[in-house]
């Protein structure tokens, strides 16, 4: 090339080596997704997740994830700090292909796979987490809720009763019954302390107790007919066994040396 050629180099656009925040990548997606510090206290979540937990929770003082509750796929209340999120810090690693299902405050219950990964510095210690959380459901759209009201969720029975029920079998479904009248009552008490430790809006508080109290109201109808059907059910069981006793009674031979 000729030493008298000239050459013109483009200057680079401005903000060319510009990096965007965390906060503003996590904004393009559209999934639901949060992050936490090495600790598991929440820093950040988008309004997908927003959407998906059915409230707020407060950042830096709600710890490993958004979620009022999360149940395993078998109906069992998973605590969380040992959620999926909590196993990654932890642990260390990144957890992959688990499902769980997350309760809202008013009882909705949504089926979700969780992908909860550390982040870790140049020196590799964690120094915070993400988590993308997907519906179970085609598009990553919200499925429609869960039966809030089945066995496995509230420990309750299901919606009829079997067939060829023995009293004693009557008796466990009793007690079964009651043990969760009072989990009901439990967990709804749980959740007032939580929400009188909670520092969000009162008018947020206030929305937040109506749907737990519309939850207890609903669970507390659907195990007072549970156990209506149950004493119907060991009466009708007892009236047909003094029945059977007295056909019985009626029935035995007359002993020698009767008198007639």
């Amino acid at each position: 090339m000729p030493d008298d050629a000239a050459y013109e180099l483009d200057a680079p656009d401005p903000g060319w080596d510009y990096e965007p925040s965390r906060a503003e990548l996590f904004k393009q997606i559209t999934f639901p997704a949060y992050t936490t510090d090495a600790d598991g206290w929440l820093t950040y979540y988008n309004e997908a997740a927003a959407d998906l937990w059915g409230y707020r929770p407060e950042l830096g003082k709600t710890r490993w994830c958004g979620s009022w509750r999360i149940f395993t796929t078998d109906g069992a209340h998973l605590p969380l700090d040992q959620c999926p999120m909590a196993v990654a810090l932890k642990e260390g690693r990144a957890v992959r292909g688990v499902q769980a299902v997350l309760e809202r405050p008013d009882g909705t219950l949504i089926p979700f796979m969780p992908h909860p990964t550390p982040l870790r510095d140049a020196s590799g210690a964690i120094v915070a987490g993400s988590n993308v959380l997907l519906p179970l459901t085609a598009q990553g759209r919200v499925p429609p809720p869960l039966d809030s009201s089945g066995d496995c969720w509230t420990e309750a029975l299901p919606a009829d009763l079997p067939d060829g029920l023995e009293l004693d079998d009557l008796t466990g479904c009793l007690q079964r019954t009651l043990a969760a009248q009072a989990d009901v009552e439990f967990g709804f008490q749980i959740d007032c302390e939580r929400l009188e430790a909670w520092s969000a809006s009162e008018a947020e508080k206030a929305r937040i107790i109506r749907q737990l109290e519309t939850k207890r109201k609903r669970q507390r109808f659907l195990l007072n007919k549970r156990l209506d059907q149950l004493q119907e059910r060991a009466k009708r069981l007892m009236s047909r066994e003094k029945a059977g006793e007295a056909a019985a009674l009626r029935m035995m031979p007359e002993s020698p040396g009767t008198i007639h």
